[in-house]
């Protein structure tokens, strides 16, 4: 039986500071979830072990569990961001997220979707944070390397002739 296990940000990054400036780390809780009603700004992550208790966390923060673990059995949940081995370039990670159309968690690569199941093993992937906490490990990608890996899949599944100029 697979585990079923959210996680949200009680706290987010830098939110409270200390007297001397210094951000203080976010705080996350892990457990299930209660369904959120709207587009609420929060959602509810409960915990049942030792006790149920019950914390409200930003529901721009919330992330479920892939059921799989990385290289150091770190939990691998949606947002993560992945080192992975077996990159062409040797630079830039993976975001880890659900695909709706596959049914599957996987994540982006140069704006390519790649199954993380499928693909991959544990041994092959590394956690080396999240986008909530270390935005600075996926910020900044180039325009143009998103604009080819888009016309070069395109041009694989037929959709582009490979004389096709794309603006």
């Amino acid at each position: 039986m697979r585990e079923i296990l959210f996680r949200g940000q009680t706290r987010r990054y830098g939110e409270k500071v200390r007297l001397n400036g210094e951000k203080i780390k976010s705080n996350w809780v892990y457990g299930g979830i209660l369904p959120q009603n709207g587009d609420g700004d929060f959602a509810i992550i409960y915990q049942q072990k030792p006790t149920v208790e019950k914390y409200p966390v930003y529901a721009d923060t919330v992330g479920q569990y892939t059921g799989m673990v990385d290289k150091h059995g770190t939990k691998i949940f949606e947002g993560d961001i992945i080192d992975f081995f077996g990159r062409s370039d040797g630079d830039g990670y993976g975001v880890v997220k659900y695909d709706a159309y596959e049914t599957e968690f996987g994540f982006e690569y140069d704006n390519i979707y790649r199954s993380l199941g499928r693909n991959f093993h544990p041994e092959n992937i590394e956690v080396v944070g999240n986008i909530y906490d270390n935005p600075e490990l996926v910020e900044g990608k180039d325009l143009h390397l998103i604009v080819n890996a888009v016309v070069a899949l395109a041009q694989e599944l037929g959709m582009l002739d490979e004389e096709s100029e794309v603006d």
